[in-house]
């Protein structure tokens, strides 16, 4: 996938802003407070109709801004051209277009222009806590599973209404009786989803171990070994099938009700489950150092790339935030070396680098 150009109008900083881009890696230099990341924002826009920082849509709008609009042509892999529209206002929301008919669901977009983001917020992967990882996890696998996606959508639905009931189970023992029959019933459906998403998860880590290797092998000064495994608060292990996990998953649920029923709120599920990231058989978070851990973010968002380019056949668009401040010379030229046959890459930068084989785009000079 390649973004051939882009059109920003009362986008953030900008208030009109078109650049064409590379195939290739492509360097976004200016000072700080140029606006670089919000080009790189609105690129993720285009491809998945958000930011890729977590902003609002609203936070995104220029100061004083009614509305904001970006305008996108791409071209796939194998050389099919269309064109992505996103506006968005106070007053009428967010409305996306491709080639001119707009989506009745923004989820269809998802997965159409695969595109990998990082920043330096996404030390967070490591640093942080189970939902920062959960996030990754749901945002790698939905590029390449609408079944899945739906499955988190589904699964936040019978989540709300379980806890809902939970709530006023706790609240209304006299209608137990009613509240317990509706609660089955959430129950049933909320278990079923919770399996598949955790059969999915974990086949996921499996499938994504090996291109998190091949991310670290592909720098000659990155020795480590990395891992990564699925934990939840029930007992799992590699071969389970869906049906196993299900059962399981109903067996550990019904250990939790009465504690459940005491605290209005469900203890168990998906939206609970992490990632534990290891490298040489230690935990990343505990032992490993401020370097190794930003190693390990670079090695995973690049394992992100490989995966998703496997699993669709199309290369995605890789966005690279203020990467070189986070890397030594040696690393960076890794990094650039490793980038420039990936598809197409978009980084930015205080200043100009010395690197061959480059696109170089000057922000203060397209303002």
């Amino acid at each position: 996938m390649k973004l051939l150009s882009i059109h920003l109008q009362r986008f953030r900083k900008h208030e009109s802003l078109q650049l064409s881009l590379e195939g290739g890696a492509n360097i976004l230099y200016g000072h700080n407070g140029a606006g670089k990341t919000n080009v790189l924002e609105a690129i993720y826009f285009v491809c998945l109709t958000k930011s890729f920082l977590g902003a609002s849509d609203a936070d995104c709008l220029r100061f004083d801004a009614a509305d904001f609009e970006i305008d996108a042509e791409m071209q796939s892999d194998a050389g099919v051209q269309s064109s992505v529209r996103v506006y968005y206002s106070a007053s009428e929301g967010k409305h996306i277009f491709i080639n001119r008919s707009p989506l009745d669901q923004f989820s269809k977009i998802v997965g159409e222009y695969p595109c990998v983001a990082m920043s330096p917020q996404d030390i967070g992967l490591v640093q942080g806590s189970p939902q920062e990882r959960r996030k990754f996890l749901d945002g790698a696998i939905s590029q390449t599973n609408k079944a899945y996606l739906e499955d988190l959508f589904n699964y936040k639905r019978a989540l709300t209404q379980r806890n809902k009931l939970l709530a006023e189970l706790r609240l209304s023992p006299r209608a137990a009786s009613e509240l317990r029959a509706s609660l089955e019933v959430w129950t049933e459906q909320f278990s079923l989803i919770a399996a598949s998403l955790i059969a999915r998860r974990i086949r996921f880590a499996e499938e994504f171990a090996t291109h998190l290797k091949d991310a670290y092998a592909r720098f000659s000064s990155f020795e480590e070994a990395p891992s990564i495994d699925y934990e939840s608060d029930f007992s799992l292990e590699q071969g389970l099938s869906k049906e196993d996990i299900l059962k399981r998953f109903e067996h550990k649920l019904r250990s939790v009700e009465s504690e459940e029923q005491r605290r209005g709120q469900t203890l168990l599920g998906p939206h609970r489950d992490d990632i534990k990231f290891t490298v040489d058989g230690h935990s990343l978070k505990k032992f490993a150092s401020q370097g190794q851990q930003k190693t390990f973010v670079i090695c995973l968002k690049l394992a992100q790339q490989f995966y998703i380019r496997e699993r669709l056949g199309e290369t995605p668009i890789f966005l690279l935030d203020d990467v070189f401040s986070e890397l030594d010379r040696d690393r960076a030229k890794d990094l650039i070396s490793l980038l420039k046959p990936l598809g197409q890459s978009v980084i930015t930068t205080t200043g100009r680098k010395d690197f061959d084989g480059v696109n170089q785009l000057n922000i203060e000079a397209l303002l």
